[in-house]
């Protein structure tokens, strides 16, 4: 059950982003092998800053927020104080940024592989967990 960043979810969203092809057809491969995406809640906030800033589109990035929501396809992983800690922890340790943290330490409490296009956070993250791209 990979853990999925908000920046490969955006990018199979935005058919403009430079990582659409390589993002889809990984999240389609993956749900074929039957495999469970998981991402920890933030990854709404992300997702919808994300659209709005780049698209400068309120409305869309609303919409794409309430399609990751109820879609289903990404498991939604509430961030608990031990999954908190974790993150602090990894954030301090690896020098990573907070948001960031949290999806290295869900990978890493669930023994996961995390799948990002951040740089920083798969390099840092890397002494963890497995991290990729898709």
């Amino acid at each position: 059950m990979p853990v999925i960043d908000a920046s490969v979810y955006v990018a199979i969203v935005n058919v403009d982003d430079i990582h659409h092809h390589a993002s889809r057809q990984w999240l389609e491969m993956t749900l074929k092998a039957g495999e469970t995406i998981q991402a920890p809640v933030i990854i709404l906030g992300e997702v919808g800053a994300a659209i709005s800033r780049g698209a400068k589109n309120l409305q869309l990035a609303l919409k794409t927020v309430e399609r990751l929501e109820r879609s289903g396809i990404i498991q939604l992983i509430p961030i608990s104080l031990p999954l908190a800690r974790s993150a602090g922890r990894i954030a301090a340790e690896q020098r990573i940024r907070g948001c960031d943290a949290v999806y290295v330490a869900l990978a890493a409490n669930t023994g996961e592989s995390l799948v990002t296009w951040d740089h920083q956070q798969k390099d840092r993250g890397a002494e963890l967990v497995i991290t990729r791209t898709p």
